[in-house]
């Protein structure tokens, strides 16, 4: 279902007035039977997978003997039938059941913290509703089953954060119809064709401008949609985005693209690989190509992970490098400017190598910018 229609909006109007006209008690399963019923006339196969994960997940916590390997074992399992279908062997092709990169990351991150032990007491049906959380299951953001289950025993009717939900959920309607639909894919659009023929090295940098805002503002807007339609009701998801493009180096700038994701590699790939090899370098680039894999199991977002990985391997070497700062009046707004251009183009460079349909034509635009070679 595409979420910028009437149908959608339908959709959620429908949830959020039988959710609220529900007791109490209920309200999780009209939402969670909301997305079962999305997921089985739209994705049955996504119902399915969903239906399978939320029973693996659950069944070796609550009924295993030896629950930690059991844990163990569901999360391998999930991973293994994330990597299935990524890799296009998922029922004979490349076909990617409806949210299944989100709702797999929040299978994976309650396995691995029943391990840890760091879960509170809850019933199937508290995990069952956290599964099926309409707001996040199509395009996130990437929810925490200890922050689902605080707002879970908190929840009520509060008309300020329903009337912040309607204004969130118009920002992100905005963002994907206005900015993003029109103001970049159009106007800009527009733009880069003329100069194609005349200034094919800029059309090509203006091209990756372009498919980066429009990236930015359709996600960010879906995001806000989610958050909009959590606070409806009476949830508040974790922000997705902050500002990215005004981020002063790249972990700064990995620190407000694609939050909740950035934070789930920190704390399930990064912390693991460092801790395991001592090597930063090693873990963030280990962290990079897991989140490459997430978007597409393919060369170009390997490549894209390393590129990425690299950078902030070398972002992190040159901060323990602490070479003195520029001396004479206005040093440090020369630094921060160099620091600002150096990330955003460093942004814009890789956005080249996933917007294009494989790899060897991204290199081949990165070629064209850099070097001029048409």
């Amino acid at each position: 279902m595409n979420m910028v229609s009437l149908a959608a909006l339908a959709w959620i109007a429908a949830t959020v007035a039988l959710y609220w006209c529900a007791p109490r008690p209920w309200q999780p399963y009209v939402a969670a039977a909301s997305t079962a019923l999305l997921l089985g006339v739209f994705s049955p196969v996504s119902l399915a997978v969903l239906s399978f994960f939320t029973a693996l997940a659950y069944i070796p916590v609550r009924y295993g003997r030896q629950w930690a390997a059991g844990a163990l074992a569901s999360g391998g399992a999930v991973l293994a039938i994330f990597v299935w279908f990524k890799s296009g062997m998922g029922l004979g092709g490349p076909l990617v059941p409806m949210g299944f990169g989100f709702y797999t990351l929040r299978a994976l991150h309650y396995t691995l913290d029943s391990i840890k032990r760091t879960l509170p007491p809850h019933t199937f049906g508290q995990f069952l509703s956290y599964m099926f959380f309409l707001p996040t299951i199509m395009t996130g953001p990437i929810n925490r089953f200890q922050d689902f289950h605080r707002d879970l025993s908190r929840r009520r009717f509060d008309s300020a954060l329903f009337s912040k939900g309607c204004e969130r959920m118009l920002y992100g309607y905005a963002k994907i119809v206005i900015l993003a639909a029109y103001e970049v894919s159009h106007i800009l659009a527009l733009r880069v064709k003329a100069l194609e023929g005349t200034n094919e090295p800029l059309a090509a940098y203006l091209d990756c401008v372009r498919y980066g805002l429009n990236l930015y503002f359709q996600f960010s807007g879906y995001s806000d949609i989610a958050i909009g339609f959590a606070m409806l009701l009476g949830f508040r998801v974790a922000e997705n985005f902050n500002y990215p493009f005004l981020a002063r180096n790249i972990g700064d700038f990995w620190k407000r693209w694609h939050i909740t994701l950035s934070s789930w590699c920190r704390d399930y790939v990064y912390m693991f690989a460092l801790s395991a090899g001592r090597r930063p370098w090693l873990a963030v680039l280990a962290s990079m190509l897991i989140l490459g894999v997430w978007h597409e199991l393919s060369a170009r977002y390997l490549a894209w992970g390393i590129y990425h990985g690299a950078g902030i391997a070398v972002w992190q070497g040159f901060q323990k490098a602490k070479l003195p700062g520029l001396s004479f009046p206005g040093g440090r707004l020369v630094t921060e400017g160099a620091s600002y251009l150096l990330t955003i183009n460093f942004v814009i460079l890789g956005f080249a190598i996933t917007k294009e349909p494989d790899l060897q034509s991204g290199l081949q635009v990165l070629s064209k910018i850099l070097f001029f070679w048409v």
